[in-house]
């Protein structure tokens, strides 16, 4: 046995005598604040995004005339004649150009979901009129109108005036 004795420092009930500890139940323990991420909608985006990528639509194209146009179900027949005068200012822009089939989708929705998320109302998308394609036809064309329509923020599409890309690029005017 040593020959130290312990050093034993008074407990708090000795320091204070007459005074008796409180149990405490009411406060919560501490947690770390939650973030403000909106997870879900983040979720929600990239499954929406993954359904749109699957290749069950690759096989059918979209055959279409010259002019594209589609109105989501609800709208009025005018939002669609104001969005081919040109009425809606246009805040964005994406040049398809040169991509394939399957960057082309991706882009498109990914460039329609963060125009949303940022409020813009209306875009125009270039796509080309294929005459660079095999075939001189055109195969983004075919495609974007039923990659559009299945995006839940598109309320409209049609072709832009000759002016502003003919029949090589569309408008899209986005839900608020």
């Amino acid at each position: 046995m040593s020959d130290r004795k312990r050093d034993k420092s008074p407990s708090m009930a000795e320091q204070l005598p007459g005074v008796t500890r409180l149990k405490q139940d009411k406060i919560a323990p501490y947690r770390k604040p939650l973030s403000t991420l909106p997870k879900q909608r983040l979720l929600d985006d990239e499954r929406v995004l993954q359904e749109l990528l699957d290749d069950s639509d690759e096989a059918t194209s979209y055959e279409s005339g010259d002019e594209l146009k589609f109105l989501r179900d609800g709208y009025s027949s005018r939002l669609l004649k104001k969005l081919r005068r040109g009425d809606y200012a246009i805040q964005d822009e994406l040049d398809l150009h040169g991509l394939i089939v399957a960057d082309a989708k991706l882009e498109t929705h990914g460039f329609i979901n963060e125009c949303a998320r940022d409020n813009v109302r209306a875009v125009r998308i270039v796509h080309g009129k294929g005459r660079n394609s095999a075939g001189r036809q055109p195969v983004l064309k075919n495609m974007l109108l039923g990659w559009l329509s299945k995006n839940q923020h598109v309320v409209a599409v049609c072709s832009t005036p000759a002016n502003d890309g003919g029949t090589g690029a569309v408008y899209v005017l986005l839900g608020k």
